[in-house]
């Protein structure tokens, strides 16, 4: 099921050239190195949309977040931190992250919409958008 708010453990870590590693507990093979606190959290977060959208991409139900009792802390200065999204804005973006479509015209076609100063990906998602009758995105 998707939801609009997510929130899971991360565990950080001091690592030794005085920086911070990071890592989500859900998601094997996710691996965080910052300056300090505040720069991880950001980046964590990052991550963290970054591995949701995937997973929506594939149909596939993300983990559930793992209770902090659960977690195994190998050292005594280890914390949990806890960082929460909202994915609506970070689904939009990545809906209209602009992507490349080979299209195929005729060379004077093409020399002659250039020699007009015509802007081909205008075009094409104009005549796309009006073949599909969708007015705006939604």
């Amino acid at each position: 099921m998707v939801s609009n708010t997510y929130m899971y453990p991360v565990v950080a870590e001091k690592a030794e050239d005085g920086g911070i590693g990071m890592y989500f507990p859900d998601f094997p093979g996710t691996a965080i190195l910052a300056d300090d606190i505040t720069d991880g959290v950001r980046r964590a977060k990052e991550m963290l949309v970054e591995r949701l959208l995937e997973l929506e991409e594939r149909n596939e139900t993300p983990p559930e977040p793992s209770q902090p009792a659960s977690i195994e802390l190998y050292n005594e200065s280890d914390r949990i931190v806890f960082v929460e999204v909202f994915m609506p804005p970070y689904r939009d973006a990545a809906a209209n992250r602009a992507v490349t479509i080979n299209c195929t015209a005729p060379l004077w076609l093409r020399d002659a919409g250039k020699e007009a100063g015509l802007n081909f990906s205008q075009l094409l998602q104009g005549s796309i958008k009006e073949a599909l009758g969708i007015s705006k995105h939604e």
